[in-house]
């Protein structure tokens, strides 16, 4: 067995997949700080299963995954894969090849696998343990395991010590064994409750149970004695309750004569009354009518009144209109002349003003051309001289560049002869160096068609022998697996099946009730009548509580039964539901008014047979079901806590606002049982079939899994050979065409840098010529422009004075025009006063003449309405006369009425009191019938409850020979009652509880047989322990006796148990004595010493028990080169047995290595394998080194 094949994909520094192919012997991984060959070593510590990542140098798990760099983003996992070759079987698995493979992502996930499929961690470190292979193992030594093997901590040198004498397996069997004694012991804790429990019950129930035989025997002589005595005082009562309805027959006939008496009374009483009634109604409307009519007369005088104060106020006004007309009409004349005056001085203003206008227009027209010369002449003038200045400052600009471009010409000219040479010289280098690259791409060619061939070839053999592999380890877990459930199946179900056959869960009155058959109208307790899906069960549950324990009757007299049952027994208090007297509760849906999303209303939530709904909505009727405590809440504010509301979870809030919540204990799975039963029964008889099937499977793979294993190892072979050289070829090239891209990189530098010269140079001969011609031109220019400077000064000066004259002229105009205006505006103003002034007259005009017509209209309607009225009111004084007439004679006919009804009162009284007497009879009667017919019912009752029969089953068992006698029933029940309470079901009950009394003591004893068995176990294994470590860690240090003289040349180094009485647990002394030196304490020793101590034990350990390969990262760093030297000889030696991959950078360990692997960081941040055998490329590790 030894490591075959390392995968890593975006492990740390290696973002892209690569595989590293490794050999028997000794394997060397070398490569510069930084470039990330430790990260191998990581690699192989984490798929192994490591879970430190600080032991990894990281903080977090991300911190394995490919960072990313500037070029190449980050990936979001990695993976590591380690391939073993197990051709020798020395791994407990069928397979030749197996893959460990750990996969993690950036989220924190991480899964392993084994050949590729899922597995737990637990699984890799079963099948590893006692090889030596692991994180904790001595498989992967890094100068961190060197100080743990040194250091004070006795724990971590101890791991290292049990895994080399092979005692890890045992170990893990032990703590194996202690878990399993663990949950056996709890296991027969609990049983053994059960067993002390049922023990406690069977001896007070065998009391009970000969109690009740004897008790049977005595009520069932009494109950005939009894039965009988109340038959015949049920007989006499009867013949009574005959007699008195007689009676009572005759006085209700009686009753009926006087009622039909009484009742014409009544109708002519009512009549009379009626008819004074009308007579009344008819004298209140005649008065009331009379009162109308006056108060119409009265309201006539006043209105008449009214009419003519109108009258004369329509006289006054007409008057007052008369004079406003002509006080208008007077206004508006004289309006009128004013207005023609203000008219004519208007216009006359207004030719004054526009002839002013005209003149101050023109004269404003001369002055802004005149202006507009000035201040152009002025702004020439400044032209010319910031022309002037800039002149200058180009002309010495013009100098300084001239003088700096001369320089430039003699510069370039030397550099262009210098570039000449060296272009020539690396041209010949370039023509030589692609010479060179085409013959090594011509090799790489072939290699590479030859290396695709042979892959192709081995990927199609390794797929299908590792597809039968993993297909027949895929059936031998699934048959395990599938048994494995079958019993737990099995196991879980007749626990359930045993719960509901005696009432776990409920209380012990609710139990004695469910089981006693003889009760009639038992339906169960409201836990076993209803179920639900399992994701409500937890709320209705919560909801519920003790109503679970609440047994279903058919009636009252079904829970009566039951109660008298319970109460004679002293079994304790159960409530129960009848079914004929509780009513629905439930909410209706319509009245809930919240936004909050509810699950539903509890009573729809379960099933249940159809008779049960009025006492399921009762109960669960007015609960809301709601997901979760924050929504819950929500919902209950929005409702105003009007409605208990339960979370899935079990958490209450009550009507009124209180909360419950918290853990629920749980009463023996009342609701789930039921279902939980159903489901175990379908998922065991599927699971039957399915194990059928595995093994049929099974079967047919084991003989097709050895047929292509030879094929592929002569292809390994081959490859491996090929890939070799083509490294060697592919490092050539590399290194060629670094060197050709070089060269061609310099040429194009030299070539550009000619050809920038020679534009430079042509460039700056034009430049020169330009700047001399520049400040020819600059000369010229400058002494035109101080002529013209002079003659623009000249013009300026005159047409300043003209423009002053006409300025003042300007000025006196407008003060002229601004006196006219103001005139001509309060002219304006008067005009629209006047014009206003009379459009208000001529508008009252109009108003005062419409109000003159309307009184006139007004005086003729007031005075017609006036001859009406008093026609009217003269009409209603003689109907007045009429009326009162009319109410004399209803008066009259009213008294004669009244003294008809004052006859019928007094014969209506006396037929009530004859009525009376009847009643007050009739009363006595049925009282007496009542209570006869009460007696009939006690006796009917005693049946009932005594001997639970009724009336009818009674009368079937009556004998007329039997004979009361008081007294013989007077002892029987005292004898019944010198027994006590007694319990009838205890018969029943003892049988039932005998029988799973010696099921839980067969149940114990197996438990207690199984305890023994696992102690003696763990002293077996103990003992295999101790035998172990002391044969193999006497043979370590006799090891490390011989390593150290040979590692060091000499000296002495010996390990030690401390306590000999406790092997297992003791602490390993290590004792070091370098050669010429006297024993000393480690901490005492220098840092390489320290160093090959550590070393020589860990090849002491290889010695005597050798592991398939080894991992050393950088352990002979502290090594001077003499220890180097012996360190690879022996390191030599052990390859014999054990694969080493040794990371070193030290020349001691690379030139024992059968095969070198270089790692290089090309590009920052990523790793790249070179993988080369050292024969090959002596020339390239010289380079390394």
């Amino acid at each position: 067995m030894y490591l075959k094949r390392l995968e890593l994909k975006g492990f740390k520094s290696f973002p892209t997949k690569t595989d590293v192919l490794f050999n028997e012997g000794i394997t060397a991984i070398v490569g510069p700080n930084g470039s990330g060959k430790s990260n191998i070593s990581d690699a192989v510590r984490w798929v192994l299963g490591e879970q430190s990542i600080k032991s990894l140098r990281g903080d977090k798990l991300e911190d394995v995954v490919f960072a990313g760099t500037d070029t190449k983003k980050a990936m979001n996992y990695c993976e590591v894969a380690l391939t073993i070759d197990n051709s020798d079987k020395k791994l407990d698995l069928e397979y030749s090849e197996i893959t460990i493979k750990r996969r993690a992502y950036r989220s924190g996930e991480s899964e392993f696998f084994l050949n590729n499929k899922a597995c737990r961690l637990k699984d890799i470190k079963e099948l590893l343990l006692d090889t030596g292979i692991g994180k904790d193992g001595y498989s992967i030594i890094e100068q961190g395991k060197v100080d743990e093997i040194l250091s004070n901590n006795p724990v971590n040198r101890r791991k290292v010590f049990d895994e080399a004498c092979g005692i890890s397996k045992y170990r893990y069997k032990k703590q194996e064994a202690e878990r399993n004694l663990k949950n056996t012991k709890e296991n027969l804790n609990r049983i053994e409750d059960i067993y002390i429990e049922i023990e406690n019950q069977l001896k007070p129930l065998e009391i009970q149970q000969k109690k009740a035989v004897k008790y049977l025997e005595i009520k069932d002589k009494l109950k005939t004695l009894e039965v009988n005595s109340y038959i015949k005082e049920i007989e006499d009562l009867d013949k009574q309750v005959n007699e008195s309805i007689d009676h009572n027959n005759l006085l209700l006939n009686q009753i009926k004569d006087v009622k039909v008496k009484k009742e014409n009374l009544e109708n002519s009483l009512t009549k009379s009354n009626e008819e004074i009634e009308d007579v009344d109604n008819k004298i209140n409307k005649t008065v009331e009518y009379i009162n109308t009519i006056k108060s119409v007369i009265n309201k006539k005088y006043s209105e008449l009144s009214v009419l003519n104060e109108k009258i004369k106020n329509c006289n006054n006004d007409i008057l007052r209109n008369d004079n406003e007309i002509t006080n208008i009409n007077e206004k508006l004349n004289n309006n009128k002349i004013e207005l023609s005056n203000l008219n004519k001085n208007k216009d006359d203003v207004f030719n004054n003003l526009n002839d002013i206008k005209k003149q101050i227009n023109e004269v404003e027209l001369q002055n802004k051309n005149k202006k507009d010369n000035i201040s152009n002449l002025i702004q020439d003038v400044e032209n010319l001289k910031d022309e002037i200045i800039s002149l200058l400052d180009s002309k010495q600009n013009s100098a300084n560049k001239l003088s700096t471009l001369n320089a430039n010409i003699e510069n370039i000219e030397k550099r262009t002869e210098t570039i000449n040479t060296e272009i020539n010289c690396i041209e010949k280098n370039i023509c030589d160096k692609n010479e060179e690259i085409l013959n090594y791409n011509k090799d790489k060619e072939e290699k590479i068609n030859l290396i695709e061939k042979l892959r192709q070839d081995y990927s199609e053999v390794d797929k299908n022998i590792n597809s039968l592999k993993e297909e027949y380890k895929k059936v031998e877990k699934d048959i395990q697996h599938s048994k494995l459930k079958l019993n737990e199946f099995n196991s879980k179900l007749n626990i359930y099946i045993d719960m509901e056959k005696h009432y776990e869960g409920f209380n012990k009155g609710v139990k004695e009730v469910l089981k006693n058959k003889s009760l009639d109208g038992i339906y169960g307790a409201l836990g076993q009548v209803i179920s639900s899906s399992k994701e409500y069960e937890k709320a209705l549950e919560a909801s519920l509580g003790s109503y679970m324990q609440n047994i279903i009757t058919k009636d009252e007299n079904s829970a009566k039964l039951a109660i008298n049952y319970l109460k004679k027994n002293n079994l304790g208090r159960v409530t129960f539901l009848p079914l004929n007297i509780i009513k629905s509760n439930k909410i209706d849906k319509n009245s809930i008014k919240s936004n909050t999303k509810y699950i539903g209303i509890a009573s729809e939530l379960v099933k249940f047979d159809n008779k049960y709904k009025n006492i399921i909505e009762n109960i669960l009727g007015r609960t809301i079901v709601i997901s979760n405590m924050d929504e819950a809440i929500k919902f209950a504010r929005e409702t105003n806590h009007r409605y208990k509301v339960v979370t899935l979870d079990g958490e209450i809030l009550n009507p009124g606002g209180a909360l419950t919540g918290g853990t629920i204990r749980t009463n023996g799975n009342i609701l789930s049982r039921k279902r939980l039963i159903e489901e175990f029964k379908e998922k065991i008889e599927v699971e039957k079939k399915s194990l059928d099937l595995f093994d049929e499977n099974k079967l047919k793979l084991s003989n097709d899994i050895n047929l292509q294993s030879e094929k592929i190892e002569n292809i390994k072979l081959e490859l491996s050979e090929n890939d070799k050289k083509l490294v060697f070829i592919n490092t050539s090239i590399n290194k060629s065409n670094d060197e050709l891209k070089s060269l061609e990189g310099n040429l194009l530098k030299l070539q550009n840098e000619k050809k920038g010269l020679v534009e430079n140079l042509e460039y700056i001969l034009t430049k020169t010529s330009s700047l001399k011609e520049d400040i020819s031109n600059i000369d010229k220019k400058h002494i035109s422009n101080k002529d013209e400077i002079d003659k623009l000064n000249l013009k300026l000066k005159e047409f300043n004075d003209i423009y002053e004259v006409d300025k003042n002229k300007f000025d006196d105009l407008n003060i002229e025009y601004t006196k006219l205006n103001q005139i001509y505006e309060g002219i304006i103003k008067d005009i629209e006063r006047i014009d206003k002034e009379n459009q208000h007259q001529v508008s009252l005009l109009e108003s005062v003449k419409i109000q003159l017509k309307d009184n006139k209209e007004s005086k003729i309607k007031l005075q017609e309405q006036i001859k009406i009225e008093t026609s009217e009111k003269e009409n209603l004084e003689n109907q007045t006369i009429d009326e009162n007439k009319k109410l004399n004679l209803k008066k009259e006919q009213k008294e004669s009425i009244k003294k008809n009804r004052d006859n019928l009162s007094i014969e209506l009284k006396n037929i009530d009191r004859q009525f009376m007497k009847i009643q007050e009879s009739l009363f006595k009667v049925e009282n007496k019938i009542e209570r006869l017919k009460t007696s009939q019912e006690n006796y009917i009752e005693k049946l009932i409850e005594e001997y639970e029969i009724t009336l009818e089953e009674a009368i079937k068992l009556k004998d007329e020979s039997v004979v009361i006698d008081k007294k013989e029933l007077e002892s029987l029940k005292r004898d019944i009652k010198n027994l006590g309470n007694v319990n009838i079901d205890s018969i029943k009950e003892y049988e039932e509880i005998k029988e799973r009394y010696d099921f839980y003591s067969e149940q114990k004893k197996d438990l207690e047989e199984s305890i023994d068995v696992i102690y003696k176990l763990i002293r077996e294994l103990e003992d295999n322990m101790k035998k172990e470590f002391k044969e193999k860690f006497t043979l370590i240090n006799e090891n490390f006796k011989f390593v150290y003289k040979k590692l060091f040349g000499g000296g002495n180094g010996e390990l030690k148990i401390v306590d000999k009485e406790s092997i297992l647990e003791s602490d390993i002394e290590i004792v070091a004595q370098p050669p010429g030196k006297k024993m000393k304490n480690l901490n005492l020793l220098s840092g390489g010493e320290k160093a090959l101590t550590a070393i020589s034990i860990l090849f002491a350990i290889l010695l005597a028990k050798p592991t398939p390969f080894c991992i050393l990262d950088e352990i002979e760093a502290p090594l001077d080169d003499a220890n180097i030297y012996r360190f690879g000889e022996f390191l030599k030696e052990l390859s014999k047995d054990t694969q080493f991959i040794s990371i070193t950078h030290r020349r001691g360990t690379m030139e024992v290595a059968d095969y070198i692997y270089g790692v290089t960081m090309q590009e920052k941040a990523i790793s790249k394998v070179i993988s080369l055998q050292l024969k090959e490329a002596k020339e390239l590790t010289k380079d390394i080194v």
